[in-house]
């Protein structure tokens, strides 16, 4: 079996004080915080952030407007001067509890042994069911109005779904623009959005038979009776799921697929800690820092009273894994 201790600053040890699941706002800015306080950590990621369809990342001070893949280039050039930090693109397969903390297996069978494990891994997003709407994910259909309502002033705009939170976020893009159609996708219309055509919000009927438009730029929204309606951006309300399995795999409970946890990103599993889009909350880059930073506070802090009671850490052995 390979190990991963060959990357490390002191070169001998698989025990590391944190090992981070993602490397996104959230997961790098926890690394960096730790880092500064001396830890040991490794920051495992796979490579596919949740955002990576989006040319750029909006709302996050400082940043506004700077590509998602330019921004973690710079935040992971900035943890080189930590030591103590590592990153490695790999993804994390298992995690289970160890005599003294956590022992973590990736996709190539390297093992690390962790007294703390943060996941910071996001969510994922479903895409509605319409014919083509991947080829425009990111630039033209767009998920959150906060990140990208902007960009879409003036425009015609159209939103997808045929319940209550569709109707409510056609409501809400009214911000941004007074032409603005609810698609059903459904045949019929569902009684929880009738209410919306009062808002000045129009209604259309029928399930979508393909979007068309040149490249990544949306120009119509084709309607299976025939119809052909101009819309320059779509908006949807997505079901999302947990980017890794991680957490509900280890027994973290789940509340609608966020990992539960306090506010500082305590788990009920001792020495496991969550933050970003994968708990709770405002689902925006600069939150999920935020929320990456405060953790790593409460990780710190957890470790101050973890060494307290092992002065010596016991060596974790064997893998546990079957």
């Amino acid at each position: 079996m390979k190990h991963g201790s060959q990357s490390f600053a002191d070169g001998g040890k698989d025990l590391v004080d944190v090992l981070i699941v993602g490397g996104g706002p959230s997961g790098l800015s926890a690394a960096l915080f730790l880092g500064r306080c001396m830890r040991k950590v490794l920051v495992c990621d796979a490579g596919h952030p949740r955002n990576e369809s989006s040319p750029a990342m909006h709302g996050f001070l400082g940043h506004d407007g700077i590509p998602l893949a330019e921004f973690l280039e710079k935040c992971r050039k900035q943890l080189e001067t930590y030591p103590s930090v590592t990153l490695k693109n790999t993804k994390v397969e298992c995690i289970i509890r160890g005599s003294a903390g956590f022992i973590v297996r990736d996709v190539e069978e390297n093992e690390w042994n962790a007294k703390s494990v943060l996941i910071a891994a996001g969510l994922s997003d479903e895409l509605p069911d319409v014919p083509g709407i991947r080829d425009f994910y990111g630039v033209s259909v767009h998920h959150c109005p906060y990140c990208d309502g902007w960009e879409n002033r003036g425009k015609k705009i159209g939103v997808i779904g045929n319940d209550r939170v569709a109707a409510e976020l056609a409501e809400e893009l009214l911000q941004w623009s007074s032409d603005i159609i609810l698609f059903t996708n459904n045949p019929t219309i569902s009684s929880e959005i009738a209410w919306v055509e009062k808002k000045n919000v129009r209604i259309v009927e029928g399930k979508i038979s393909g979007l068309a438009g040149e490249g990544k730029i949306l120009s119509e929204v084709r309607i299976e009776d025939g119809s052909v309606i101009r819309r320059e951006s779509l908006f949807f309300s997505p079901a999302q799921a947990q980017h890794s399995t991680l957490a509900r795999e280890i027994g973290c409970q789940l509340d609608h697929n966020c990992v539960g946890c306090d506010p500082d990103g305590r788990t009920q599993i001792e020495g496991l800690f969550a933050a970003g889009n994968a708990t709770k909350g405002i689902q925006m880059a600069i939150m999920a820092a935020a929320e990456g930073l405060r953790t790593a506070a409460a990780i710190n802090t957890w470790l101050i009273a973890y060494e307290k009671s092992y002065l010596s850490p016991p060596e974790l052995t064997g893998s546990g894994f079957t």
